[in-house]
């Protein structure tokens, strides 16, 4: 039983492949044909999760059972849950049929009403018949509605604004990008391009005040089987984005993770949409609120490096000594450090000028800041750290002495950004692979 337990980040999960002669009789709750089935155990704890294998080894040993004895009898049957769930359809089926019904004498009184002549009804009741006759005809609701529609354009470009028929989900982008990018880094400029093609391609001509909340559900729906890469599978090239999603089904491609759909996709929608509330576009956003549940909680993602592990990372070259006065690629050797022992992020150390170190109250510090070309992840990161005395030790001030001497605005060659706006790419890059080649994960 225990080939069914497996792992996922710090997290214990039961998996189990349905069977190969059984694809195609079991089916996902959104409809697709299920391949596997997958429980979270809830637990980090190996020995426990063991334990809670049992519910769920027999829940699918049933499920087996149940459709290979159906399929003997030639009756094969939907499992057990998708079976709930086609009798909830039908009994609330039931109970819509059931209030249609019960309204049924109501309606008719009405319609014979209608028929009356002004005779038999008298004035009033007359009347009445004629404003209901007036509010339910679809050519008269029409005009009113297009007619308020055209005043509302009216008092609109009276005002210097976008006729609100005008306000389609194209122009909403690009009066958006209009306000917002000139404040966006290089790497949030690229991670809303795909976004907005979404939107482009789902909402093709629609208006923004036309977009429901059920159009925002279908998007996120459309997310879960968005495949990776997109935009650079050789198999994917020149289709829609429902295109290629039905290929990567066909396909069985892997489709991206549900924190991508929600830091990736979601929140850039929601930013937009709200972005229109606030300009008065829309009364309320469609996508406020959604997201698809994640069972990978984001402090699980990562595992600290160890003592142990640090140890061995920062006993091989480059740092087995001091800096030697004109070494090699400084950053290699410099930027890691800044980032463990002052906690630093690659971008905010790689990023550093020459005078950004410098010294307030006799004591030396290390100055965080913005400026042309480089952004701070958030404000609470601007401050001023004195510079750690390992770094003193191993020679840094010497080496800012050495790099101001020479008369350059960087600290670091490697400090300029990549086409993205990332600052030390490279750097990172090439720590990854050293964290690598050591076995670490």
């Amino acid at each position: 039983m225990c080939r069914h337990l497996n792992r996922t980040g710090a997290k214990y999960y039961f998996r189990r492949p349905v069977p190969k002669d059984l694809i195609g009789v079991f089916h996902t709750e959104t409809g697709g044909i299920r391949k596997e089935w997958k429980f979270a155990l809830d637990t980090t704890d190996r020995e426990t999760a063991k334990s809670l294998l049992l519910p769920h080894q027999l829940e699918t040993d049933g499920l087996i059972l149940e459709a290979r004895k159906n399929i003997a009898t030639g009756l094969p049957q939907p499992s057990s849950r998708e079976q709930e769930e086609a009798e909830a359809r039908a009994a609330r089926q039931a109970a819509k049929q059931a209030r249609y019904e019960a309204r049924r004498p109501y309606r008719t009184a009405v319609r014979e009403r209608m028929m009356m002549s002004t005779a038999e009804l008298g004035p009033e009741e007359a009347a009445w018949r004629d404003l209901v006759r007036e509010a339910s005809d679809p050519e008269i609701i029409a005009q009113a509605a297009a007619g308020q529609q055209r005043a509302n354009d009216i008092l609109a470009v009276s005002m210097g604004k976008v006729p609100a028929s005008g306000r389609t989900v194209e122009k909403l982008i690009e009066a958006y990008e209009a306000d917002k990018s000139p404040g966006w880094s290089g790497s949030s400029k690229k991670a809303v391009v795909p976004v907005f093609r979404i939107l482009r391609e789902v909402f093709a001509d629609r208006t923004v005040s036309s977009i429901t909340r059920e159009d925002a559900r279908a998007v996120v729906k459309l997310l879960e089987g968005l495949p990776t890469m997109i935009g650079r599978r050789a198999e994917l090239k020149g289709l829609t984005v429902r295109q290629a999603v039905e290929k990567g089904r066909e396909l069985e491609l892997p489709t991206i993770q549900p924190k991508t759909i929600n830091d990736g996709y979601l929140i850039h929608m929601a930013g937009l949409f709200n972005w229109a509330v606030k300009e008065t576009w829309i009364a309320a956003t469609p996508f406020s609120g959604l997201s698809v549940h994640d069972p990978v909680d984001d402090a699980e993602r990562r595992d600290p490096f160890t003592l142990d592990q640090l140890t061995k990372l920062f006993a091989k070259s480059p740092w087995g000594a001091p800096w030697v006065a004109g070494g090699e690629r400084p950053g290699a050797y410099w930027v890691p450090l800044l980032c463990l022992f002052h906690g630093l992020r690659n971008g905010e150390a790689a990023g550093l000028r020459v005078e950004d170190i410098g010294k307030e109250d006799g004591v030396s510090v290390i100055r965080i800041r913005a400026y042309e070309g480089k952004a701070l992840k958030t404000k609470g990161a601007r401050g001023s750290l004195p510079v750690h005395p390992e770094l003193l030790r191993l020679g840094f001030l010497a080496f800012v002495a050495e790099r101001r001497g020479a008369g350059v605005e960087l600290l670091f060659p490697e400090g300029t950004a990549n086409n993205r706006g990332q600052i030390g790419a490279k750097l990172a890059e090439r720590f990854s692979a050293h964290v690598k080649g050591l076995g670490f994960t």
